[in-house]
């Protein structure tokens, strides 16, 4: 499976909403399964170690030989837990710190680039230091921007409230949905506000 619409680049930092489990995979494994083929390093987190397997089982599905990028290191598997949260909390300056460690790393090693994809259901727990979540996001679109490397933060349409739907929306430049990638209409560019810290 491909997406359609507009080719993935660096730079790009992509919110996805889904409406189902499947939905969700699918599009995750054909953003992932395009940066293998490109030679970029990636990275999925996911909410559970049985949500990885199916990840994986999906990329199988879709061509692509989970098991050996995953051997290769050209594919890293995490929680949300060890992505997002590894101590319990939500800390922007150590995700920000992680993705740069990354890129630095994906480039030494010979990638071409990093490309990461995380759920953000996690958010539902409203975990400590949830609201940096905010400042975040406009800080990782202007990482990427500066940096070789992509990612898509994949919103559940069915379990999180419409205030965060909303402020995923407003705070990424471009979007997928129906497996279609375009520019996003719903984009803020004043960046984040009060109303988006007090939604979170």
């Amino acid at each position: 499976m491909t997406l359609a619409g507009t080719p993935f680049r660096h730079g790009d930092h992509v919110c996805a909403p889904f409406d189902s489990p499947e939905e969700q995979l699918a599009v995750a494994a054909a953003f992932i399964a395009d940066g293998l083929r490109r030679n970029e390093r990636c990275l999925f987190a996911g909410a559970s170690g049985e949500t990885l397997a199916q990840f994986r089982a999906e990329l199988r599905s879709q061509g692509t030989d989970a098991d050996s990028a995953h051997a290769r290191g050209a594919l890293l598997l995490l929680t949300s837990a060890e992505a997002h949260l590894p101590d319990g909390r939500f800390s922007s300056e150590r995700m920000l710190r992680m993705l740069n460690d990354a890129v630095e790393q994906a480039l030494d090693d010979g990638y071409a680039g990093l490309r990461t994809c995380g759920d953000m259901t996690w958010l539902l727990d409203e975990p400590a230091g949830s609201a940096e979540v905010v400042e975040y996001e406009a800080l990782v679109t202007q990482l990427f921007k500066d940096v070789r490397a992509l990612g898509m933060c994949q919103y559940d349409a069915r379990r999180l409230p419409p205030r965060l739907l909303a402020y995923g929306l407003r705070n990424h430049p471009t979007v997928v949905i129906d497996r279609r990638h375009a520019a996003n209409v719903f984009r803020d560019e004043t960046g984040p506000d009060t109303g988006d810290r007090q939604a979170m």
